[in-house]
């Protein structure tokens, strides 16, 4: 396990996931700018202590983390967001209707009962509608787009930094469930989307990171191509 979190690039890091915190976390994103941060995600929950070592490490304190995204309401994406918002008091980012979710604990939307988790209930500060909604982070426009399918709340983040497309796409390879109303036609839809914006860094959730628009876009397009209905 790592004890600083993997560079993705500058001023970008990964201080959560299986092969770093817990085998049950996705992975989750540090962003920093002009002393701001922002997470992208927070782990299943029973890491958060690892977690939370990773952000102190890098510097992160109530003063500076700015912004705690969802990516969507999976328990190993957000199970780490209430003691997040205890510490460090962000602001929580979700797209409706998993916000939803997240504040209600569902335990078979946010598939914790896939976990033997128990969700905690989670107020979300911005929920969003629309296809996509920016939020400043010093001089960085982080960009939420909606990509509904493997839920209906779904969505990415996105932004450019030093010429390059930085693409957080925590679960686009799926999975889909009834459960959790994944809808792999809208799916489609969205990956065609996220192949327009030709991103040059891909962080996955589960699947690690991609470096180049060749090996993002094929990333993308394999999954395309393994759920073609």
């Amino acid at each position: 396990m790592s004890e600083r979190g993997h560079e993705i690039g500058p001023g970008i890091f990964q201080v959560a996931g299986p092969d770093m915190t817990d085998g049950r976390d996705a992975a989750a994103y540090l962003v920093e700018d002009s002393g701001d941060l922002a997470i992208i995600d927070a782990g299943a929950g029973p890491s958060y202590s690892r977690l939370k070592d990773n952000l102190t490490r890098r510097g992160c304190n109530a003063q500076n983390l700015k912004l705690a995204i969802a990516t969507h309401a999976h328990i190993d994406h957000i199970g780490g967001l209430a003691a997040l918002v205890r510490d460090y008091g962000p602001s929580v980012v979700a797209h409706e209707p998993d916000a939803a979710a997240i504040e209600s604990a569902d335990p078979v939307f946010t598939a914790a009962n896939w976990y033997g988790l128990r969700p905690e209930p989670v107020s979300v500060t911005h929920k969003l509608t629309g296809k996509e909604h920016a939020f400043a982070l010093g001089q960085t426009q982080l960009r939420c787009f909606h990509t509904p399918g493997h839920t209906p709340g779904s969505m990415v983040v996105y932004f450019e930094r030093d010429g390059r497309t930085y693409l957080f796409g925590q679960d686009i390879h799926g999975p889909f469930n009834s459960d959790f109303q994944s809808d792999i036609p809208t799916w489609r839809q969205s990956m065609q989307r996220l192949l327009d914006l030709n991103a040059d860094v891909l962080a996955e959730g589960h699947f690690g990171v991609y470096y180049g628009r060749d090996k993002v876009r094929s990333f993308i397009q394999s999954h395309l191509d393994r759920n073609p209905f």
